[in-house]
């Protein structure tokens, strides 16, 4: 399965036992994690897009640091968490649950002024395209 919308899609993490990776950036999806209800967060991906516009700031506002898929993936299902990190803070986009193909969307990322916002059928298909490629690898 291809996606229309991404450009680039890189695993964050490494490792097997214990994933671990850029200290910041683990930090920040633990803490995400966590304030999600998820206690071990084993998943984490940096997510680029076809129009460079996507999930960017206005000129001269705050600078959004990057949009991450953050989770936990077990033997039979898998909790993502789509968001832009800023800093220490976040705006939630939506929330995946695999099996059972359920998207959440968020009044955050529909309220937040950008240049550029992911369509609900476009956050449908980076679910579907994480889902459908199985491409968080942490070996």
């Amino acid at each position: 399965m291809e996606s229309t919308v991404l450009s680039g899609f890189q695993s964050l993490l490494f490792g097997m036992e214990n994933p671990g990776g850029n200290i910041e950036q683990v930090m920040f999806a633990n803490k995400m994690a966590l304030s999600e209800g998820i206690s071990n967060c084993n998943r984490l991906a940096r997510l680029n897009f076809e129009n460079p516009n996507i999930n960017r700031a206005f000129s001269g506002e705050v600078a959004f640091d990057e949009t991450l898929l953050i989770g936990y993936e077990g033997w039979s299902d898998c909790v993502l968490h789509l968001c832009i990190r800023i800093g220490l803070q976040a705006i939630k986009i939506a929330t995946g649950s695999f099996p059972s193909w359920q998207v959440t969307f968020y009044d955050d990322y529909k309220k937040a002024v950008m240049v550029g916002k992911l369509l609900e059928e476009e956050i449908r298909e980076v679910f579907s395209f994480v889902w459908g490629n199985y491409v968080f690898d942490t070996a």
